[in-house]
C-alpha cells in the first residue's frame, strides 16, 4: 500500500474482529480520546510518518472491558474494566534491566507500529493491562490515562512541588493536567504561559474557577510582554520549578531566565527543530547550577499507580474533557484540536450522535 500523502492518512473502513495470541486480551472499547501523536499521523508529519507501515489502526489512549482472553492468560478474567500501556517494550536491553523500561531501546507503540485503540476492539499483551475502578475513573476519564501519566511524570520528576513556586509553559492537554497535578500538590504558587487564545481562555477559566485554593495560580499571556519582571516580583525572584509543556524555543529560554538558582526545568515538550538554541547558556544554566530533565512517556508501571492514586484521593480532571463525540467523527475532533479549541476529545465507539 502507498503511504498516504499530508491530509489523507486516516480514513474509516471495516475490519474483522481481531483475535488475541498468546499472553493477549482482546479489551471491547468504551472510550477512547484523541492524542496529539494522532493529530501528527492524521496530517502525515514527519516527525511520525517514518514511524508507520500503512494500513494500521491508530490511536492508544483508551479504556474498555476485557471481552477475550487468549491462551496462557491468567488473573484476568472477561468484564474486567481496563485501560492499557501502550508501549510494548523488549524487557531484555539494559534499560528495561535497569528499571527503566520507559525509555526501553527497542519500544513499539500500539497505535503506531501495531493496531491501535480507534476501533471498537484492540488486543494488547495481557502484561500491559492496568486495572481501574469504576468507582474512581468514569470512562470519559479512563479513555486519555495515558497522557495523564505524561502530565503526573512530568511533574513528579521534579524533586519535589510542594511549597515551591512553579512556571508551567504551554496549556494544552497535557499541560492543563500537569497543572491541575501542580495545584492539587500544593505549589506555594502556580504561574501558567500560553498563547493560543483558545488555550489561554480555559487556561484563565481553570484559574478563576479555583480562586479559592491554597496556591496562587497566576495565567499570562508571553505575547504582553512584561513576563520575566511580573514572575520575578510574584515569586521572591524567580521560579524552582519550571515544567517545559510547549517545546517553543521562547518558551524554554524565558523559562531559564525565570529559574532561581538551583532550580530545576522537566522538559516534555518537544521542539519543531532539532537544533535548538538556548541564548546566554553559561549564565542561566552553568553559573546558576540548574538541573535539566526530559521526561518520556510513564515510568512502568510506577506512574500509573501514582496517577491512578491522585483520581482515588480527589484529583479533579472533569475540565480537561471539552469534547464528547462518536468515533466516526475523529476528522472533526482533530479538526478542533489543531484550531485549539479542544483539550480532550473523547471518542465513543457506540455513540450515535
Amino acid at each position: 500500500m502507498a503511504r498516504p500523502e499530508p491530509g489523507a492518512a486516516v480514513y474509516v473502513e471495516d475490519l474483522p474482529v481481531p483475535t488475541p495470541g498468546e499472553g493477549e486480551v482482546r479489551v471491547r472499547i468504551a472510550r477512547a480520546a484523541i492524542c496529539g501523536t494522532d493529530r501528527h499521523i492524521f496530517h502525515w508529519d514527519p516527525s511520525v510518518a517514518p514511524m508507520l507501515s500503512p494500513p494500521v489502526v491508530i490511536g492508544h489512549e483508551f479504556c474498555g472491558h476485557i471481552d477475550a482472553l487468549g491462551p496462557g492468560v491468567e488473573g484476568w478474567q472477561e468484564g474486567d474494566y481496563v485501560s492499557a500501556e501502550m508501549h510494548l517494550v523488549c524487557g531484555r536491553c539494559r534499560a528495561c534491566r535497569s528499571g527503566n523500561r520507559h525509555v526501553c531501546e527497542h519500544t513499539r507503540i500500539a497505535g503506531l507500529h501495531r493496531d491501535g485503540a480507534f476501533a471498537e476492539y484492540v488486543v494488547v499483551p495481557a502484561a500491559n493491562l492496568v486495572r481501574l475502578d469504576p468507582a474512581v475513573v468514569p470512562p470519559h476519564i479512563g479513555a486519555f490515562l495515558d497522557a495523564l501519566g505524561n502530565a503526573v511524570h512530568t511533574v513528579q520528576a521534579a524533586s519535589s512541588i510542594a511549597g515551591r513556586h512553579v512556571l508551567l509553559s504551554g496549556y494544552g492537554a497535557i499541560g492543563a493536567m500537569a497543572a491541575a497535578v501542580v495545584e492539587f500538590e500544593g505549589a506555594a504558587s502556580l504561574t501558567i504561559t500560553e498563547v493560543a487564545p483558545g488555550h489561554l481562555e480555559r487556561a484563565r477559566a481553570w484559574a478563576a474557577a479555583r480562586a479559592d485554593s491554597a496556591t496562587p495560580i497566576r495565567v499570562l499571556d508571553p505575547g504582553r510582554g512584561g513576563l520575566v519582571e511580573e514572575v520575578r516580583a510574584t515569586t521572591d525572584g524567580g521560579v524552582d520549578v519550571v515544567l517545559e509543556m510547549s517545546g517553543a524555543p521562547a518558551a524554554i529560554n524565558s523559562g531559564l531566565e525565570l529559574l532561581y538558582p538551583a532550580g530545576e526545568m522537566v522538559l516534555l515538550g518537544i521542539p519543531s527543530r532539532p537544533d535548538l538554541l538556548v541564548e546566554d547558556f553559561s549564565r542561566r544554566i552553568i553559573f546558576k547550577g540548574l538541573t535539566l530533565r526530559g521526561v518520556v512517556g510513564r515510568r512502568m508501571f510506577a506512574t500509573w499507580e501514582e496517577m491512578l492514586g491522585l483520581l482515588a484521593r480527589g484529583l479533579d480532571l472533569e475540565h480537561i474533557v471539552t469534547h464528547r463525540l462518536p468515533l466516526r467523527d475523529f476528522h472533526r475532533g482533530v479538526a478542533l484540536l489543531d484550531a485549539a479549541e479542544a483539550h480532550k476529545v473523547v471518542l465513543d465507539p457506540a455513540q450515535t450522535d
